[in-house]
């Protein structure tokens, strides 16, 4: 054990301390001094006073000097264990004994010699014991540590660091680690407090930043588990081994790498959502993405769908084979989003049916698993209409049986929306640019055990905190499996990249999608045509069968259109989109496509119509209408027509701005005064001057966020139809009320405003201002 402790510290650049370990060996020699001594000093002390009269006082004193000098050492060696505080009383009691028989017999008597000889060897041999066993077992005899290198170590310096009165005690010593336990003297010290000290320790004991770890006692706030590994077994690359359980289920945890205490990096992914942060350069793409759908396509019982409108398929291409579905363009994201939020309720439905509360191994359905790369982009390019399905997806997905990792460079408020950022439970932080930017991808637990990611210099490395991480890793860095097989050490970094390319290439078409029994919630929105799938999982924990999955067209969209102006200014995008894409306009095709009665149909043409994406309807009612748009608008109309919706959805969505104004049926009607004409009805010339007075879309947000900031100071609580926001909208220009709805919506998204929607009208309380602060223009 000796031998191993110094080559882990010697690892971790403590030479200096090997020395003083093997000086340790000196123990052995003062007992045999000690007993040499006592035999010249006897020798001495007979010559002196070994005849009488002199003798009887001799005996006197010595006999004084054995009861004073036992009685002290057992005082003085309380805070030893039991054994060795009677040992050390028994070797002073047994050699003040002898010398006082010394003084009076002489050291040469035949007894005396025989008691010296035999007597004195034992008790010098049992302290060469004691001082062997002390020595090779790190804070053993009755905890004193003697011969405990790390603490040694510790108590070198540790009123350097701030620790005074703290003790250190090796539990576990291996190849890779020091594990002790810190006792801290209570009342003075938390664990809380170590953690925060962490640098310093390392520098007062001489450790390569990064070696001490710290974490506290879940049982004993005065104690915490201290670590130490040597930060730079991470720089040299760790080959990718393989998959860790293919065939098996998703159930099982993903293995991403190592520790650097060197123990396996495993994460249940059930359950939960991940965030992968990091910045360029980090080995986010590869250490995260790679290595999580690395993992997760070669599992029986899970269907991948990827993401990534920024690089296309820089990342996600060689993973092609394995994914059910890849995405990289915004018109696919979105649909497929879209497709995903009206798939949900009819799984969640599906698993109460057959009597699961949640996805279980097993279940009869497919673990979905959605891998949004470039995440920022993604969120970035939704409209406020889809932000809010995305975010109803974070919600629910979960309860379905799935999960969303959320991979970016810089996790603000700006890059993703706030409330998509709280539904994250797991957190993969890789290296960041600046010490500041660690808390946007480290957990609440990771900062508070100090972790650093802007200390990674090598790409891989990285922090993970899940739902079951265990303390003592929840701080500690790890690396991602290397990917690049068979590929020299030092080869150029272009190199590096192809061979690793090639390694997920050849790999991911092993496990390809198709080949994986489906249910058919995943076949609806799997990539490929339903004829190339797999039979239906088999249903293992209810004795009800799946049911078949029917044929779908892929284009076919479920939307069940509700009554209020959201849904049907939705609706509405969703038939305009089939129209120009197809460049086909008749409601027979609306009715079959999107599941309308003939007369919903009809009415959303009309509504085109007035839209001037379709013509009128021909003399012959069976004949499609003329499509107005050309596919390559289809785009920048769709998303006008999600913004403004069904001609009646403004008004449909908009909260009554008076619920205590009614009408009878017999009431007169009478023409509305200016102040009650909220509508805006305007003659020609009045549009004309409006719309010139119109302010740019950016200056008119500016003022409302200005009126929001001087309202934080009076009165925080407000609804849409407040008499100073008509006022702001009347100096932006902006009539409508449904542009103000959107941009209260969009400050919900980030935060600055909390909407209450319990009431007949929706109240916003303004709540954090921080994020207005880079874009508040003064009125």
């Amino acid at each position: 054990m000796l031998k191993k402790t110094s080559e882990v510290v010697q690892a971790a650049g403590l030479g200096p301390l090997i020395v003083s370990i093997f000086t340790k060996l000196g123990v052995l020699v003062p007992p045999w001094l000690m007993l040499g001594f006592l035999f010249g000093f006897s020798a001495l002390s007979h010559a002196l006073w070994g005849s009488s009269p002199a003798v009887s006082w001799a005996a006197m004193a010595g006999t004084f000097a054995t009861v004073i000098l036992s009685g002290l050492t057992w005082l003085v060696s309380h805070a030893r264990g039991p054994i060795g505080r009677i040992h050390s009383t028994l070797s002073t009691a047994c050699g003040c004994l002898w010398f006082t028989i010394a003084t009076i017999t002489g050291v040469t008597a035949k007894g005396t010699f025989f008691f010296w000889f035999f007597g004195g060897v034992t008790l010098a041999l049992g302290w060469n014991i004691r001082a062997v066993i002390r020595t090779g077992h790190h804070g053993q005899d009755g905890g004193r540590g003697h011969g405990d290198a790390l603490k040694e170590l510790f108590d070198r310096s540790k009123e350097n660091f701030g620790l005074k009165g703290a003790e250190v005690k090796t539990k576990e010593v291996t190849e890779h680690k020091i594990k002790a336990v810190l006792e801290l003297p209570p009342g003075e010290k938390t664990a809380g407090d170590v953690v925060k000290r962490t640098e310093y320790i390392e520098s007062g004991m001489h450790l390569p930043p990064g070696s001490v770890s710290v974490n506290g006692d879940e049982n004993d706030a005065a104690r915490a588990h201290f670590t130490i590994t040597d930060p730079r077994v991470m720089k040299k690359p760790i080959a990718w081994p393989g998959p860790s359980a293919p065939g098996e289920s998703i159930a099982l945890p993903l293995r991403l790498g190592i520790y650097q205490d060197s123990e396996i990096v495993w994460h249940p992914i059930l359950g939960h959502h991940t965030q992968i942060m990091g910045t360029t350069g980090s080995g986010k793409s590869i250490g995260g993405c790679w290595n999580y759908l690395g993992e997760t396509i070669s599992r029986k019982d899970v269907a991948v769908f990827a993401i990534d409108t920024s690089k296309g398929e820089q990342t996600l291409g060689p993973l092609k084979p394995g994914l059910h579905r890849l995405e990289t363009t915004k018109a696919g994201a979105v649909k497929f989003l879209r497709a995903l939020h009206a798939e949900i309720p009819k799984r969640t439905q599906w698993l109460t049916e057959h009597g699961y509360t949640k996805w279980v191994e097993g279940c009869g359905l497919l673990y979905w698993v959605i891998h949004i790369e470039e995440a920022a982009k993604f969120w970035g390019n939704l409209s406020s209409k889809d932000e809010d399905l995305a975010l109803e997806v974070m919600k629910e997905l979960r309860s379905a049986g799935g999960s969303i990792n959320n991979s970016l460079q810089r996790s603000t408020h700006t890059e993703m929306p706030t409330l998509a950022r709280g539904q994250h439970k797991a957190f993969m932080c890789f290296g960041v640019a600046k010490e500041e930017d660690a808390e946007y991808g480290l957990s609440d637990a990771q900062q508070d055990a100090e972790a650093r990611p802007h200390l990674f210099k090598q790409p891989g490395m990285a922090y993970l905190d899940h739902p079951h991480q265990d303390g003592t890793h929840l701080g500690m860095p790890l690396r991602t499996w290397d990917w690049a097989l068979g590929c020299p050490e030092g080869a150029p970094e272009s190199v590096r990249d192809q061979a690793a390319v090639q390694t997920m290439t050849d790999y991911a078409v092993q496990y390809p999608a198709q080949a994986k029994p489906m249910d058919e919630f995943t076949a609806r929105l799997a990539a490929f045509p339903a004829s190339q799938h797999a039979p239906a999982l088999p249903v293992t924990g209810r004795p009800e069968a799946l049911p078949t999955p029917a044929a779908h067209d892929l284009d076919v969209v479920n939307v069940e259109p509700e009554d209020d102006g959201d849904d049907l200014g939705e609706l509405l995008a969703q038939a305009a989109e089939l129209i120009i894409t197809t460049q086909h306009a008749s409601s027979a095709m609306l009715s079959r496509k999107l599941r309308l009665p003939h007369a919903a149909a009809v009415q959303l043409l009309e509504a085109l119509e007035m839209k001037g994406v379709v013509g009128p309807q021909p003399a012959e009612a069976t004949e499609p209408r003329e499509v107005l748009v050309d596919a390559e608008d289809a785009e920048t109309v769709i998303e006008g027509l999600r913004e403004d919706g069904h001609p009646i959805a403004e008004y449909l969505r908009t909260d009554d701005p008076d619920p205590e104004v009614v009408a009878g049926p017999y009431d007169e009607i009478r023409e509305p005064t200016l102040a009650e004409d909220t509508f805006n009805t305007l003659t020609s010339e009045q549009a004309a001057e409006r719309k010139a007075a119109k302010l740019p879309p950016e200056q008119a947000r500016a003022l409302v966020y200005a009126w929001i900031h001087q309202r934080s100071q009076t009165k925080p609580v407000f609804n849409a139809s407040d008499s100073e926001l008509k006022e702001v909208r009347t100096r932006a220009g902006m009539t409508s009320r449904g542009w103000i709805y959107k941009v209260l919506s969009d400050l919900v998204a980030r935060g600055v405003l909390a909407e209450d929607k319990d009431g007949p009208t929706a109240l916003y309380t303004i709540v954090d201002l921080e994020p207005l602060n880079e874009v508040l223009t003064p009125a």
